[in-house]
């Protein structure tokens, strides 16, 4: 019986097997450079954090997140569309020549009333005199 237990389990056949075990099993469990995923594959994948415990509001915590950031870059794409239209205004302004500075206003002489109307040859007959100022503005006496 001892020959056959030598022969089942000798040193040798038996050293060859538990090293062949041990290394795959050392092999196995050790790991792989990289981390033993592919380069483009998220190590903490969503919905999974950095603690690797699963977060229910994560997805909704996210969503908030994203809507408030293209709240708030669409409220500066306004405030930069608004300063351009003003930076344009005050160029637009400066290339414009001033307006004419407004005509005096002219008032008639004493005795003379404002009337386009001229006197006609009658009235001149009996006393009408009628003017017209360097503004334009008609002047008539009665």
């Amino acid at each position: 019986m001892k020959k056959t237990w030598q022969k089942k389990y000798s040193p040798k056949k038996y050293g060859i097997r538990v090293g062949t075990i041990t290394l795959m099993l050392i092999a196995g469990c050790a790991p792989l450079p990289g981390g033993g995923y592919p380069s483009n594959y998220p190590t903490n994948s969503y919905p999974y954090p950095q603690g690797g415990t699963y977060d229910p509001y994560a997805y909704e915590r996210d969503r908030r997140e994203r809507e408030r950031l293209e709240r708030e870059r669409d409220r500066l794409d306004d405030e930069r569309r608004r300063l351009e239209d003003q930076r344009r205004e005050l160029e637009d302004a400066q290339r414009r020549p001033p307006p004419p500075p407004p005509r005096p206003v002219e008032h008639c002489p004493a005795g003379f009333s404002p009337s386009e109307n001229k006197c006609s040859r009658e009235e001149r007959r009996r006393g009408c005199q009628d003017m017209r100022l360097p503004g334009g503005l008609g002047c008539v006496r009665r």
